[in-house]
């Protein structure tokens, strides 16, 4: 037997299985990799621990107002959609703006000088709104 032969076996076996190890190491991979920007939904949920909390004073709210009329009895009802709310930690401090949406979980009522608590998202998203006092 050739030893020259044995060792060049030896070296092709060894870089078969190398490659088949990293292979197999790149394939069980490849499923764990976050998906791209562009396959993610429209509203991607928030992960644990990304949240802010905000407790102060609304100072400010932007939004439409709505007006539904009921056609029994011709009254009509005005409510005001939130788009933006305006939260200042201190009196006289620049407030933080929150995007509300129709995912937002808020109290009912919510006007200019109530005290709040703002669950956030870090994108400024508010997850919840609720009174304080």
């Amino acid at each position: 037997m050739n030893t020259t032969t044995d060792g060049l076996r030896f070296r092709q076996g060894l870089i078969l299985f190398v490659l088949v190890c990293a292979l197999a190491v790149i394939d069980t991979a490849t499923p764990l990799a976050a998906p791209l920007a562009s396959e993610l939904p429209e509203t991607t949920p928030v992960p644990i621990g990304k949240e802010q909390v905000v407790t102060g004073e609304v100072v400010m709210i932007e939004g439409n107002v709505q007006v539904v009329k009921d056609p029994s009895n011709e009254k009509t009802d005005a409510y005001l959609i939130i788009d933006h709310l305006y939260v200042a930690q201190i009196t006289g401090d620049t407030p933080t703006d929150f995007h509300v949406n129709e995912q937002t979980r808020m109290d009912e009522d919510i006007q200019v000088g109530d005290k709040v608590e703002v669950l956030a998202a870090q994108n400024g998203e508010a997850l919840s709104i609720k009174k304080t006092e």
